[in-house]
């Protein structure tokens, strides 16, 4: 019997409502389903907005946070003072530190100034991230396992870590990720416009972070590798598409690097393979397990967490298994062979290991370095669960489901308890965590700050004070002489410190302070200090801040004492002392001859 001569008319009710819910929803099963992960990152941006909300605001930042909010902040005024020409040659004047993020942030900030306005970026290049796996991975296994690999993104340690701490790592990992996504759909380079957005996303990306320069031989490789391997038809027009794809990259990221090019290379090599790089990673042969195993161990320590780094390895493994049964059975296996090196699929493994290569060539292990290129496993690993029974599949995507809903809790800090480290010993690498709330922030704070580890407390909260007080002290006359502070910071804090001080002025004041670090670079010995208080960037020094510990200072570690021995042989002498909210005493010297 038909629903429309149903004599209560119940059937034909359910029939118009049935109606109504199917005329509301696509058509269309991967737009169904970018409906259900668009509801997601509604929710991911609620999330991340409360916690950044009451975790982040008033409490301090890390040193690299300060520097780069700073940066944000110089941006903002030169557009408020110059307009745009203003705006412009501020994000020019920033090297080495990559442009992208401050800028970004800069015109954030015209809604609302404020530190916060940063974290709102970040959110916003998290949401591109997650709608660019999805894209990658629907391409590669249909929209399903697209939404899955979505979720284990937007729920993995990484996202959540490097969504809430002011760095880079973020929106690089967003780009590549979409310089991978328009490659693989390109066709093989076939698709002039996919092949173009692939070098803007590149180029976005070098403008993101400087490091990430590693990661651009992947995408080149993994360009020419389907190039050569695809055929011949269209070859010209495909040789014209990669042409343009290395164009359209070079042309984004000249915009910034044309004028800073030398200082970044200089900033490259002496952190990435200088000197400078001991202090970021330990020293292993540059071809050994233990370079190997380092760039892994960071894997699965910052981005992934044991347990979705256990689910990766085993897709991993799977499709690695399923790739050899078919080259075993295939009739002509260099045919098979050659067609799964022009996959979609190689174009995305081979990003991950020539970035992976690269990163394994330095020391310096980085704050977010191997973020980006693991963020791309996700989609690789599911390709195992193609075509297999549901009874198969629906039991790995619950497992995906509580490892994402375990990471959403520890990271919502409801409960130190809830979010404090467990960790769980794994062959070859040790105890490494499973579970891991602790805001990457406050962790670095935490390494010399006493207190919870998972969060701030109101004693924090004396920390950006302090800072408030020095910047206005330092920028006008002080002691008896009425005299203009030029000012060396001797103490390398991890939470008062050159960069905390300068983004307190410039906030406050909108004014930066004329205020340097001493190093303890050539040497930690008072006669290395007397010199640079003698002869700084910014002239002869009349000003001093030390502590009264430098236990747990950043290396390499200025000894206080050395550094007073200097300020006092030069005729400098306390003018204030004033107690830190960790029990610490901060000393103001001024130079009285």
């Amino acid at each position: 019997m038909s629903a429309v001569t149903t004599p209560d008319g119940t059937r034909d009710a359910e029939a118009k409502v049935g109606a109504r819910r199917r005329a509301l929803l696509p058509t269309n099963e991967r737009n169904r389903w970018l409906l259900v992960i668009a509801l997601g990152c509604l929710l991911l941006v609620a999330l991340d907005a409360w916690w950044i909300v009451v975790h982040r605001h008033g409490y301090p930042l890390d040193i690299d946070e300060a520097g780069y909010t700073t940066i944000g902040l110089n941006d903002y005024l030169g557009l408020q003072n110059g307009g745009l020409h203003g705006w412009w040659e501020a994000v020019q004047s920033q090297p080495p530190n990559a442009p992208l993020l401050p800028a970004v942030t800069s015109l954030a900030l015209l809604v609302n100034p404020g530190v916060l306005a940063g974290f709102v970026v970040l959110v916003g290049f998290a949401i591109l991230l997650v709608l660019s796996a999805f894209g990658i991975a629907e391409t590669l296994s249909g929209p399903r396992l697209g939404a899955l690999v979505a979720f284990a993104v937007a729920t993995s340690q990484g996202l959540f870590s490097f969504s809430r701490e002011y760095i880079f790592a973020l929106p690089t990992a967003a780009f590549l990720s979409c310089a991978v996504f328009a490659l693989i759909r390109s066709d093989g380079l076939r698709s002039k416009r996919w092949a173009i957005a692939c070098g803007v996303a590149t180029g976005l990306m070098l403008l993101a972070r400087t490091m990430s320069v590693a990661f651009v031989p992947g995408v080149l490789l993994a360009a020419g590798l389907v190039l050569f391997l695809r055929g011949r038809g269209e070859l010209k027009n495909r040789l014209v598409n990669l042409s343009l794809l290395m164009l359209a990259g070079v042309a984004v990221a000249a915009t910034w690097y044309w004028r800073n090019i030398t200082p970044v290379a200089d900033y490259l090599t002496t952190y990435g393979y200088g000197s400078k790089s001991q202090y970021y990673g330990a020293e292993h042969a540059f071809i050994s397990w233990a370079r190997v195993k380092s760039v892994a161990e960071y894997m699965i320590v910052k981005d992934l967490l044991a347990p979705l780094a256990l689910l990766l390895l085993l897709g991993l493994v799977a499709t690695a298994a399923i790739v050899i049964q078919h080259l075993c059975r295939a009739t002509d296996r260099r045919e098979e062979l050659t067609r799964l090196l022009a996959s979609d699929a190689t174009s995305v493994l081979l990003v991950f290991v020539a970035g992976y290569a690269a990163l394994m060539s330095s020391r310096n292990g980085g704050e977010g370095f191997t973020f980006p290129i693991v963020m791309l496993l996700p989609a690789l690993a599911v390709l195992s669960l193609r075509g297999l029974r549901r009874s198969v599949v629906v039991p790995i995507s619950l497992s995906i489901a509580a490892i994402g809903a375990l990471n959403v809790t520890a990271s919502l800090d409801i409960s130190d308890n809830v979010s404090r480290v467990r960790s769980i010993h794994v062959p070859v690498f040790g105890y490494v965590p499973w579970v891991d709330g602790r805001p990457k922030a406050v962790e670095a704070i935490r390494i010399q700050i006493p207190g919870p580890s998972t969060r701030f407390t109101s004693n924090d909260e004396g920390w950006p004070r302090m800072d408030d007080r020095l910047a206005d002290l330092l920028l006008k006359p002080i002691g008896p002489g009425k005299t203009q502070p030029l000012t060396g910071m001797a103490s390398r804090n991890r939470a008062l410190n050159v960069n905390t001080i300068m983004l307190a002025s410039v906030l406050r004041h909108h004014v930066g302070l004329p205020l340097v670090q001493l190093e303890a670079e050539p040497a930690d010995t008072p006669a290395a200090y007397i010199a640079q208080l003698q002869d700084s960037p910014i002239g002869e020094l009349n000003a001093l801040i030390s502590m009264s510990s430098d236990q747990g200072d950043f290396p390499p570690i200025v000894t206080q004492s050395k550094a007073e021995t200097a300020a006092k042989r030069l005729g400098f002498r306390v003018l204030r002392r004033f107690k830190l909210p960790d029990g610490r005493q901060l000393n103001l010297w001024l130079k009285r001859r």
